[in-house]
């Protein structure tokens, strides 16, 4: 998977369609933490998966989207603990600012621009990098970047 391709052709599209952001849907296990299944969940962070959530949830062209299977319970459970680490998530498993048209049907496939999921191809042992890179390549001037 070129993640940096995926962020690149989001970013040029907001820019060419003159969107304010992009929709950013990533799920939890494998992509954002170590799959853990025990009875306990684990927060092993992959490396840069923290910076790049963060950064992502800070900024204003970027609208991120929590995507996992998890029971509501547990997936409750991820939430609070990611915003207890400064990772605010904008929906989970949803997008409601989408909506459909004559041609698409939202309710169904929620939108996004950019997915990042082991399931989809990304490797979080090495793209999350290539993620901060091309975040840090993209910090407008009317988003939140840290320095």
């Amino acid at each position: 998977m070129d993640i940096k391709k995926a962020f690149e052709a989001a970013f040029s599209r907001m820019k060419e369609k003159n969107w304010e952001k992009i929709y950013v849907a990533v799920d939890i296990h494998d992509t954002i933490l170590r799959a853990c299944y025990e009875a306990e969940e684990t927060y092993d962070y992959f490396p840069y998966a923290f910076e790049c959530l963060w950064l992502m949830s800070q900024r204003n062209d970027i609208c991120l989207i929590l995507w996992s299977s998890c029971h509501k319970e547990v997936l409750s459970r991820y939430v609070d603990h990611f915003l207890s680490d400064g990772i605010r998530f904008d929906y989970v498993n949803t997008n409601p600012e989408v909506e459909d048209t004559p041609l698409q049907c939202f309710g169904e496939k929620l939108y996004m621009n950019v997915g990042l999921d082991d399931k989809f191809g990304f490797d979080a042992e090495s793209d999350w990098m290539e993620v901060l890179e091309v975040l840090q390549t993209h910090c407008e001037a009317n988003s939140r970047c840290s320095e």
